[in-house]
């Protein structure tokens, strides 16, 4: 790590249908997730990426992890650091932060939701870059037709996801 960092951010995780959620943080806003069990890497990649080191939770019984858990698995709100990013981006991303548990949106939709319509590809790029993922759920974004799209780094995670959410049939 860089010996001067800008911030320093909490990492903690949560588990999840499809593994463990690596998870950086500051107070109550999520910065950066990653489905990981390489704690070192991720904590490399966030001080790569957002100039920031990151210090693990001493316990895994934290407020931010009780959070984490009820986003996971109920779709409870949460904070996210969307710094950095462009209008369009945020406006992606807020929208897709918002899509209920269990349902999906085609990346159409969400660029017509968001006042950009003929974007599903510019769409697609937002989601494919996301860093705050799960918790910012890309995977609820779909092709038309429902197919899982190519904008997912694990189309077989995306789809675990979406079955344990109940937003596909097996």
């Amino acid at each position: 790590m860089s010996s001067t960092v800008s911030r320093v951010l909490r990492l903690t995780s949560v588990d999840t249908p499809v593994g463990t959620l690596l998870v950086a943080y500051q107070g109550n806003t999520v910065v950066a997730s990653k489905l990981a069990d390489d704690e070192a890497a991720f904590a490399a990649e966030c001080a790569d990426d957002l100039d920031a080191e990151l210090e693990r939770d001493g316990e895994r019984t934290t407020g931010m992890s009780a959070t984490l858990f009820a986003r996971v698995h109920a779709n409870a709100s949460l904070s996210f650091d969307l710094e950095g990013r462009t209008p369009f981006q945020r406006a992606v991303l807020e929208y897709v932060a918002a899509i209920p548990r269990g349902e999906v949106r085609t990346y159409g939709e969400v660029a017509r939701a968001v006042g950009h319509p003929g974007a599903a590809r510019a769409v697609g790029e937002v989601m494919r870059k996301n860093r705050i993922a799960v918790l910012i759920p890309c995977h609820r974004v779909v092709r038309a037709g429902g197919d899982i799209g190519r904008y997912t780094p694990d189309p077989a995670v995306k789809r675990r996801l979406l079955l344990a959410e109940g937003a596909l049939v097996p």
